[in-house]
């Protein structure tokens, strides 16, 4: 009797070796990464509502800039699993996990095993999404939410459930957050031009049935949500716009520098969807490959809804001062999109791209370019060490001489040295990207000329498939300011936070009325202390602030200003402080009689995290 062993397929070990390798880096990510001022927020601001001490858009209350899923979520695992760092960012792996699953799902039905395998490394390679999807940030609620939505809508012969469920899900990716607010329309559109006419009216019939059920519960408050992309029509909200800055605050006003390095950045850290989406739209296939309509319509709809929201962040982040440095993370709510244009357009076998190989070229280079600009410190070495010629002194002197490029370009140009490694930066990632198309185009012409892989695979792939490796394999740059490694705490991060918050709940007696001016890494220590009273404005590390405004329209939207900031300090009798926050008005106030700084042991958190200070009243 002959013993039949089933082999597995390779492309299954590839598999679920890259969605280990996710698992791993996510859980390390989610030991040893600072939190920051939104996680805190999401975290707390959630807790709070969950346990019903506020309320999403409650008068006198919280700023609840975002969409209320991105508080609530976060807020009932907490109610059930217990408040801390901790649960949240468990929480968020587990998330991650699941939008892993819905993607495999979405990438196997378009392109097969192949794509789908493909599908999980790009998430796995990926540090920087990793990072983002392990904290407890909205980001990875919508990334997941997104992914299941595609497995609902996605492919043939959906059934009436799924393409409701999906349409639902559509209007909780806009209850998460607001920016995503054209999702639902690109799901209707779809359901229409792919279902039919009848599926297209249910779809429309339950998303605004959802929608509309949000807006009347937490009626009138949530227009807050909108007013900042609306017409001052009316001063009840307009008055002070939540989520957007005041008059004559001071903003961060970003030089076209600062934003040309946060373009850059953005095209490192989603190095394959920026690659790749461009590229598809560049290599569109012909009419004639389109054999399958209901693909086609299917790779229409991610192109539109994945290209719309990545134009909308654009704008909001490069063409407004509000966070020129957001557009990476605002990346994340919106890739799982781009990779599956990807999976559906290049999955399709044959297809010609011969006429396009310029527009390819050029695309290729401006991204080799920005690669440059990220990679900014090695200007330093570039301008040092390239020498240029100087012909002018071999006709004089009859030798031939150099200088660096560091002299040239200092007497030909007013550049200051900032700019000019920038330029040198941007120079050689251009010469770079131009070097590796050249090799491509001579291995691919002569070395592999009859090949299986040359009648395979065009020039145009074999330099996308060439720059998706190498830009893979690049690193981190030394500069990053989206590392947010916890360095010296390593993997201990969250215990030695879960120490230093209990460590603070010791010290504030019960009842205590809390000040906090804490930095946003310090913001869910708030977490781990209980029975006491807060002004709630000030829990969103610093960013309710507004210079101009009166006391009661900002309270009443969860904002302060200096004035009642100073009212709040005179009420309170337990004080935390960032020591960014120690003016030198909150330095003469705490040398008063009957206030008492007390020494503070942050313990292994101190290893990591910046210091803060602890006032009492006694």
């Amino acid at each position: 009797m002959k013993l039949r062993y089933n082999t597995i397929h390779p492309l299954t070990i590839l598999t679920i070796l890259g969605f280990a390798l996710f698992i791993v880096k996510s859980w390390n990510s989610a030991h040893s990464h600072l939190s920051i001022g939104d996680e805190g927020a999401y975290l707390y601001k959630g807790y709070m509502f969950a346990r019903g001490d506020f309320q999403p858009f409650q008068d006198y209350g919280f700023w609840t800039n975002k969409a209320p899923l991105s508080f609530l979520i976060p807020g009932y695992i907490q109610l059930w699993f217990g408040p801390g760092l901790r649960e949240g960012r468990y929480f968020a792996v587990l998330v991650s996990i699941l939008m892993l699953a819905g993607m495999w799902i979405s990438a196997h039905r378009l392109g097969g095993k192949g794509w789908a395998a493909l599908t999980i490394w790009v998430f796995a390679v990926s540090s920087e999404q990793i990072a983002d999807l392990s904290l407890t940030l909205s980001q990875g609620l919508v990334a997941c939410m997104m992914a299941w939505m595609f497995v609902l809508l996605l492919g043939e012969k959906r059934s009436p459930w799924q393409l409701m469920a999906g349409a639902a899900v559509s209007v909780l990716v806009v209850m998460t957050r607001q920016n995503m607010v054209v999702v639902p329309l690109f799901v209707v559109a779809y359901i229409f031009w792919q279902h039919g006419i009848k599926a297209g009216w249910q779809a429309l019939g339950i998303i605004s049935l959802i929608l509309i059920g949000f807006h009347i519960y937490y009626w009138p408050n949530i227009l807050q949500l909108w007013t900042p992309w609306l017409p001052n029509i009316s001063g009840t909200f307009t008055d002070v716009i939540p989520g957007s800055p005041s008059p004559n605050q001071s903003l961060e006003i970003g030089s076209i520098l600062s934003r040309a390095r946060s373009f850059a950045e953005n095209v490192h850290h989603h190095f394959v969807i920026m690659l790749g989406s461009i590229s598809a739209l560049i290599l569109w296939p012909a009419k004639k490959y389109w054999k399958d309509k209901t693909r086609y319509k299917t790779v229409v709809f991610l192109a539109a809804t994945y290209f719309c929201l990545f134009l909308m962040h654009l704008w909001a982040s490069l063409f407004n001062d509000y966070c020129i440095w957001c557009l990476s993370s605002y990346q994340g709510f919106y890739n799982s999109a781009g990779i599956l244009l990807i999976v559906g357009v290049f999955s399709i076998k044959r297809h010609g791209s011969k006429y396009n190989n310029f527009i390819l070229i050029s695309y290729l280079l401006f991204i080799s370019a920005n690669l440059g600009l990220y990679y900014s410190d090695w200007g330093d070495w570039l301008l040092q060490n390239i020498l240029l010629p100087l012909p002018g002194r071999l006709f004089a002197e009859g030798n031939l001489s150099t200088v660096t490029l560091a002299n040239f370009l200092t007497h030909v140009s007013p550049l200051p040295f900032n700019l000019q490694r920038r330029v040198a930066a941007v120079i050689g990632g251009f010469l770079c990207g131009l070097l590796i198309i050249m090799l491509t185009g001579l291995l691919h012409k002569w070395v592999l000329r009859g090949s299986k892989w040359n009648r395979r695979f065009s020039f145009s792939y074999s330099v996308l498939i060439c720059f998706t490796i190498i830009g893979i394999l690049l690193p981190n740059g030394q500069n990053s300011d989206r590392a947010r490694d916890a360095g010296n705490c390593s993997n201990n991060y969250l215990t030695y936070y879960e120490e230093t918050g209990r460590a603070l709940r010791e010290l504030a007696p019960p009842n205590s009325r809390v000040y906090w001016r804490g930095s946003g890494n310090h913001l869910a220590l708030m977490l781990y202390m209980d029975n006491i009273e807060i002004f709630p404005p000030q829990i969103h590390a610093g960013g309710g602030f507004k210079s101009l405004g009166d006391n009661e329209t900002l309270l009443k939207r969860g904002l302060f200003n200096n004035e009642l900031d100073a009212e709040w300090r005179n009420k309170a009798d337990f004080f935390v402080l960032w020591e960014e926050y120690l003016t030198e008005d909150a330095r003469k106030f705490f040398t008063q009689p009957g206030y008492e700084m007390i020494p503070f042991d942050m313990g292994g958190l101190d290893l990591c995290e910046e210091p803060f200070l602890v006032f009492i009243k006694r």
